[in-house]
């Protein structure tokens, strides 16, 4: 039952010409706290099913089922410890999704996902092919080397340590591959001057199964070479 209110008595009320909004309304607490419900009461193949149809859906979750699957490898991973996750939506001082102490030393990890549509065989590589997004989602201010400011989606150089990269679709396995940040490539688009493609990352990172240039399987190794 909706919990009848006096409108005088919230001073936080905001009028429409409908009547009151009341955000803070214990009805409309309880409302917003049982929509985090609904996941759990959907029989697991709906929530499959309805993932499947929806390639936008699909898309934003397989990101965010590769992160967990990724921070579940972390966990396991005896060489790792002191992990620290980041916040999505905020990103202003700290571009990498986690970092961690291994081999004695911290590292930053920023994560992405292999882009579907771009997989195909190389036939004069005979390897597969690939293309991975490598850069934020939104604009914002980056300041190069210098203090010249430029507003972009680009990654600075060093912003990370090392981009991770899920092999699933190259080995069907939760398997990553790993490249040095500075070993990514730098972007060649007109709209920046030759300074600003030495400091900036390409928005495409190109990767190959089995793997070549500069990338590897082994987190320890890579760490070791930051």
């Amino acid at each position: 039952m909706v919990r009848s209110f006096a409108h005088n008595q919230n001073p936080m009320a905001t009028k429409t010409i409908r009547g009151f909004r009341e955000a803070d309304h214990p009805a409309a607490i309880e409302a917003r706290a049982r929509v985090v419900t609904i996941i759990d009461s959907i029989p697991p193949e709906d929530l499959v099913h309805a993932i499947k149809r929806a390639p936008s859906l699909r898309g934003m979750m397989l990101g965010y089922i590769a992160e967990e699957m990724f921070l579940k490898f972390l966990r396991k991973n005896d060489a790792v410890s002191d992990l620290r996750q980041h916040n999505d939506h905020d990103r202003s001082m700290n571009k990498a999704d986690v970092d961690f102490l291994i081999g004695g030393r911290r590292v930053s990890v920023q994560l992405k996902s292999i882009q579907t549509n771009s997989i195909c065989f190389r036939s004069d590589l005979s390897m597969l092919h690939a293309s991975v997004q490598n850069d934020g989602s939104d604009k914002r201010e980056v300041r190069l080397e210098g203090g010249e400011v430029v507003l972009t989606t680009n990654y600075r150089v060093g912003d990370y340590d090392v981009l991770a990269v899920p092999l699933f679709p190259f080995t069907g396995q939760w398997d990553f591959a790993y490249k040095l940040n500075r070993s990514c490539r730098r972007t060649t688009s007109k709209k920046y001057t030759a300074n600003q493609q030495r400091q900036l990352l390409s928005t495409m990172e190109e990767i190959t199964y089995p793997l070549t240039d500069h990338w590897s399987t082994n987190l320890e190794s890579v760490a070791k070479s930051i």
